[in-house]
């Protein structure tokens, strides 16, 4: 069964936004690039999928439960390696987040911790999609995720503003 996951939440989109803020926050010439211990980092973006039945009239509907799909990620590496498994805490705090076991704000939640979760935070759950990022400190991690996931929904708004395919007239999107 294949997946549909939200048609201006591209790949291309989450990439674009991703490559922006590191510009933005990492390279030598950002006046924040002092303020972050390292610029090794691991950032994960989780868009919502359903399952694909329109071919049946939605046999099961209304039960359509959404799930997490890696929709981009993308790893900051020097050439002296990573000091933690940032890749690996970022997935964790994707799903942390996808599941409300982090709180989007400045701290995890102990009593909602699974054995092998990790205990940092830094991402954000905005608008129905989630943003990670590890290997700086946990607010600047924060702070980036945050600035991927408002680039992301300006750029899917703007190709959706701009999509041929949509009119007017039209009573569902294609």
């Amino acid at each position: 069964m294949e997946l549909l996951t939200p048609k201006y939440l591209t790949e291309e989109i989450a990439k674009k936004a991703v490559e922006t803020v590191l510009n933005a926050v990492m390279t030598k010439s950002s006046p924040l690039r002092s303020l972050l211990k390292r610029t090794d980092c691991h950032i994960v973006v989780l868009v919502p999928a359903m399952k694909d039945d329109r071919k049946a009239d939605y046999p099961d509907w209304p039960n359509y439960p959404l799930q997490p799909v890696l929709l981009y990620e993308q790893s900051v590496m020097g050439d002296d390696g990573w000091e933690h498994s940032y890749d690996d805490i970022a997935r964790c705090k994707a799903l942390q987040l996808w599941t409300e076991r982090n709180d989007d704000r400045t701290a995890s939640i102990p009593h909602l911790l699974f054995p092998g979760d990790t205990p940092f935070w830094g991402g954000v759950n905005r608008r129905g999609f989630v943003v990670t990022c590890s290997g700086v400190q946990p607010w600047f991690d924060k702070m980036i995720s945050g600035m991927i996931s408002d680039i992301i929904v300006a750029l899917a708004h703007d190709a959706y503003e701009n999509d041929e395919e949509r009119k007017p007239e039209m009573d569902f999107l294609s």
